[in-house]
Order: structure tokens, then sequence, then C-alpha cells
């Protein structure tokens, strides 16, 4: 699929600066879960700024006014992962981390088009399958979603958000942006410390995806290797491996008995409260797994689950856990944005990193996520992407690097890939957590002193040794005393 090339049209600036009217507002967040008070306003935008004809589409942007009585000139702003995350309802999920910011400067975020209340982008069908459907199938579920869109997908890769972002800073008259991503979110970030470096003052990327990195199989090698501490770190810690001392043997156990002779359950939805009948199969287990790793509340419950599956024959805990994952995802992630990254990003670079697929086999994942991709992508259009967007970033914007020691899917040392590349960066590595590090411990005073300095060296992260993953639990009482 040819990409299409970045082009610049000075008849569009036009568009950049249409007015911006904030409302009061109260925005809730992920899941319609807390709320916060604000100011909010809809933005009309061009599909395709390229075009002077271009059809516009909706960007929904969200305000937190500063409380200072000078404001600083330069506006804070968070870019949640992915991709098909909501940055407006992570701001409400983590609003004590961000809040506090305010005290010098505005806090001004945007849901990425194709996400949140921003023109969405949804494939409902896609997600509905637990197990990895056929090639054929996929086709025609990707090819259902595609007739579906409101929006041509190509003008929804984190190219175009970027502009987004710098046609919002320029409309809104902040001199520079102070930026937060995590996860898909660091790569947007670093793309806009590319793309207009006199524009950004300061960044934190936490959980970073390179940006010379390819997603795709490393996500199934990564989750195995989290999964594969669990079994390490169960065994080493004497009441875990006196409760389990077999947990490895057990899940493979597990797998097995959920590929060969699935039970079919009944139970209480976990979200709705509806009786629900499941055949609890193998891709229940993975969803489960998988999800679970990335926190380290979840994680702690692993080996207990597993074992009262096991030698209990108790399932209802991996499908009320299954269940709510598959639920929170997909109502958390517009989908159709989420394709429309991937395709553009990842899928046409799969053969500049080659995965070994007999490598893949051997996870719990195998090789049907990265497959899945392919087939996907194979119908779905690439759209607009940066000539330079896939090579490693030079900077030397102030730059906080965030890693958590167990994340499953963006690792450490992600974090110290980029490393090399940014002259004024430190990277902090939180013990013993999982994906997304801003809300855990001493790490958003980290980030608040940060932003407020935009200086590394004077970043004191000593406080993040006392960090340490959550015991595992012995019974439903929870860990030992």
């Amino acid at each position: 699929m040819k990409h299409l090339c970045l082009l610049v049209c000075m008849a569009c600036m036009s568009w950049s600066h249409a007015q911006i009217t904030f409302k009061p507002c109260t925005e809730s967040g992920t899941g319609g879960n807390g709320s916060l008070q604000a100011e909010c306003a809809v933005w009309q935008q061009p599909l395709d700024r390229s075009d002077t004809n271009s059809d516009s589409l909706e960007l929904f942007v969200v305000k937190l006014a500063s409380t200072a009585l000078h404001p600083a000139k330069d506006a804070f702003t968070i870019i949640n992962g992915g991709p098909g995350g909501s940055s407006v309802n992570m701001l409400v999920d983590l609003a004590g981390a961000f809040t506090a910011i305010t005290r010098e400067r505005d806090v001004i975020v945007i849901d990425q088009r194709g996400t949140g209340r921003s023109s969405p982008l949804t494939c409902p069908g896609i997600t509905d399958e637990v197990d990895a459907p056929d090639t054929q199938k996929i086709i025609e579920l990707t090819k259902a979603c595609l007739s579906e869109l409101p929006f041509d997908p190509r003008y929804f890769s984190t190219t175009v958000a970027v502009n987004d972002l710098e046609a919002l800073r320029a409309t809104l008259g902040y001199d520079q942006l102070t930026i937060y991503g995590v996860s898909y979110g660091t790569r947007v970030a670093m793309q806009y410390m590319r793309m207009f470096p006199n524009a950004t003052r300061a960044v934190i990327i936490d959980g970073v995806v390179p940006p010379s990195q390819v997603l795709g199989g490393q996500i199934a090698m990564h989750s195995q290797n989290a999964l594969d501490s669990v079994f390490k770190r169960c065994a080493a810690d004497s009441n875990c491996a006196e409760n389990f001392p077999t947990l490895r043997e057990d899940f493979n156990q597990l797998a097995q008995r959920l590929k060969q002779d699935p039970p079919r359950l009944h139970l209480q939805h976990p979200v709705t409260g509806e009786p629900s009948e499941l055949e609890l199969t193998y891709g229940h287990l993975s969803v489960w797994i998988r999800f679970s790793l990335y926190a380290i509340e979840t994680t702690a419950l692993i080996p207990l689950i597993i074992h009262q599956a096991v030698h209990e024959n108790n399932y209802l805990p991996i499908a009320a856990n299954s269940l709510r994952m598959l639920h929170d995802i997909t109502t958390a992630l517009n989908y159709g944005m989420h394709n429309a990254v991937v395709c553009t990003e990842d899928s046409p670079f799969f053969s500049t990193q080659p995965v070994d697929l007999n490598a893949l086999d051997e996870t719990y994942l195998g090789r049907g996520f990265y497959e899945t991709i392919q087939t996907m992508c194979s119908v779905w259009p690439a759209g607009v992407i940066d000539a330079h967007m896939k090579k490693s970033l030079t900077s030397d914007i102030p730059t906080l690097v965030l890693s958590g020691e167990l994340d499953p899917i963006t690792p450490p040392a992600w974090g110290m890939a980029v490393m090399p590349g940014l002259s004024n960066a430190k990277h902090v590595i939180a013990p013993g957590q999982g994906h997304g590090t801003i809300g855990r411990g001493c790490i958003p005073k980290l980030v608040l002193d940060f932003v407020e300095s935009a200086d590394v060296a004077s970043v004191d992260d000593t406080c993040t040794q006392h960090l340490a993953p959550y015991p595992f639990f012995i019974n439903l009482m929870g860990p030992s005393p």
C-alpha cells in the first residue's frame, strides 16, 4: 500500500486559527467513572490539511485553567496510549497526578482525532472475538468496519494528530507545550518533538515506544517474559512457593485443559450483572493473563487464580476477569483509530524487523496476534506518515523517561533505547512496577517537579527505590501478613 506524503498547505492555515470557545463542563473518566470540573470546547478542523476543500471534523478539547496569578506561557498536555485511548478520560482518571500542575500553568488536553469525543472511529465487530478468527473472517470484519467509518481513516495517523496539537497550541497562543505521553502516546510526543522542536519546552515519556520500533511480534515475546517473571518471583517468594509450588506446570496444564475441553459456566456478567452462559476457552485465559500483567495489583492474583482453576476446578475468577477486561478494553479504545495507526506506522514495516514465528509459537499468546495485524492491514489503507517518523530521534529538549521494571509491553530496554539520541534526558526505572508509572508512589511528585523546572539534573529519583511489586495473594483474604 502506498503511503501518502505529508503536505504542508499554507491555504489551510486559516483552519488552525478557527475560534475555540470554552464553556464550563463536568467530565467523567474511563467507563464513566470519576468526575472533573473543567472547561470544554468542540473545535472544527480539516480532515485533510493538504486540501483547501477538505471536509471538517470535530475535535474535543478540555482546559484546566491555572490558579496562578501570572500563569506560565507554556501549557501542559497529556497524550494517552492504545492507540485509541481518550486523553480526556485519562486526565480524569489520573486527576490526582495532573491537577497539581495548574498551580503554575494551564493544562490543555485534546482527544486525539478518532478517539473519545473527537470524531471517534469505532470497529465493534473486530473486538467481539476472544479467540483469533480465521483469515477470511478477519478480512470480512475489517472490510465491514471500513464501510461504516464516518471518515477516511488515512487521516487519523500520528503525523496528522501531531499537526492538530501544534495547531491547537498556536490557536490558543501558548509559546510552547510541555508534554506527557504514555505507551503509544510516547510515539506521538516524540514525533511532536521532532516536527516542532521550538514549540516543545519539555517532555515526559512513560512506557516508551521508540520511534524506530515496529509494534507487532514483540508484544507476545514481552508478555511471555513478564509471565515468566511471575513464575520466577513466586518460586523465590517463600509464601508463594509454599502455596503454589507447581505454578508454571499448573499454568501449562490449565492451558491444555481449556484448549481441549473448555468448560461451560453459568455466571453473572461482572459488568452488567446479567445472568450469562460462557464457554471458557483458551482465548479467555490469554486475555486475562495479558491484561493482568499490566498492573501490579492484578498481577498479584495470577498464582492464586491459576491454582484455583487447576486444583479446585474454580474457573469463575478467570471468566469474570476476562469478561471485565474485554469490556473495559473495547469501551476504552476506539479500534478504527487503532487500526489506522497500526496499519500506517507498524504493519508496513514488519519486513524491516523480521519476527521468528517459531519463537512466537512458544509464547502463551502465540503468533495469532501478529498474523491478525498482518491480515487486517492487508485490506486497511495506510495513511499519512512523515518521511522521518521511523528514524531514531535526536533532541536536546529536556526529557524525563519513565519505565516500569516489570512492564509487559514496553520494557525498560525500550526506554534505554531512546537515551543515546536524547542529550538532555534522565531515565527513571520504577522498581517492581508495570505499564505506566505516572500514578505510582512518588512518581507524580517527580513529574510535577520536572514540569515546573524543565531541568533533568534537578530530578531526584531516590524515592522510587521504595517502590516494589504488590505481594502475591495467598488466598482470597490477600497476601500473607
